[in-house]
């Protein structure tokens, strides 16, 4: 039996746009570097952002980390930190797969007062992904296409969402992430929830204007949904990647 628990680890497995796969037939012995961010905040908040786009704010005082999958370009890939307090570090690490981060650190910058940081690394793989294969030709009719896109929110058009989001489906499908599970989740939660649109946003282009950033003030998508089951609250959110394929416009990740 598929919980919602479990529904939820699944979507969000499905939207996150890896773009790092498995390389089929590589012996348990190879070792595929990734590289990943560990941070440390005495105070403040930080936006963090890969080759431009919106990542995720950290928040202190605290530490945390991860491995980068999402926004990598094959080469030199740049981190922007955007720091509103005055004690934090943070360290770029370099490591095999599956392995636990260690203090192999490729890039590493410290604050001691509010301010804007790069670090870089260089990811050595092709990467496959289905926003570097998006057009590059402005943004006509994208503010048409959100505004379709939160219109069917509200209304629960659930068919007209999943075609909207069709180019986050096929990375999805492409690695191997459960679409069917995490289109069910999805259903479940825009079917029974409470739906919020953004009074405004902003539209930005990132990776060379493949991709457009579509977020609030507060960095939050332009369509979030809330439901309140019995056994907890769920929640989805939608619209913030956008990239054009074959002249039509869709939501590419998230």
């Amino acid at each position: 039996m598929i919980t919602p628990n479990l529904l939820r680890g699944l979507l969000a497995a499905a939207i996150a746009l890896t773009t790092i796969a498995a390389t089929q037939g590589e012996s348990a012995e190879s070792c595929i570097t990734e590289h990943g961010l560990q941070d440390r905040l005495g105070s403040g908040s930080a936006r963090i952002f890969v080759n431009g786009v919106y990542l995720r704010t950290e928040e202190g005082p605290g530490s945390g980390g991860g491995t980068f999958t999402d926004w990598l370009v094959e080469g030199e890939n740049e981190i922007r930190i955007e720091y509103d307090g005055d004690d934090a570090r943070f360290s770029i690490t370099q490591g095999c797969r599956g392995a636990i981060p260690g203090d192999d650190f490729v890039d590493e910058v410290e604050f001691d007062a509010p301010g804007t940081k790069i670090l870089t690394f260089v990811h050595d793989r092709p990467v496959d992904a289905e926003y570097l294969s998006a057009e590059i030709a402005g943004d006509a009719g994208l503010a048409d296409a959100i505004e379709s896109f939160q219109k069917a929110a509200v209304a629960r058009d659930i068919d007209m969402i999943f075609a909207l989001q069709a180019p986050m489906f096929r990375d999805a499908e492409r690695l191997g992430y459960p679409v069917d599970s995490a289109k069910a989740f999805a259903r479940e939660v825009l079917t029974n929830g409470t739906t919020e649109i953004a009074e405004s946003y902003s539209i930005i282009p990132v990776l060379g204007g493949r991709v457009y950033q579509v977020l609030d003030a507060n960095m939050q998508s332009p369509v979030r949904v809330t439901y309140k089951a019995e056994d907890g609250t769920y929640s989805w959110s939608s619209g913030s990647y956008w990239a054009r394929f074959d002249g039509k416009w869709g939501v590419v990740a998230q």
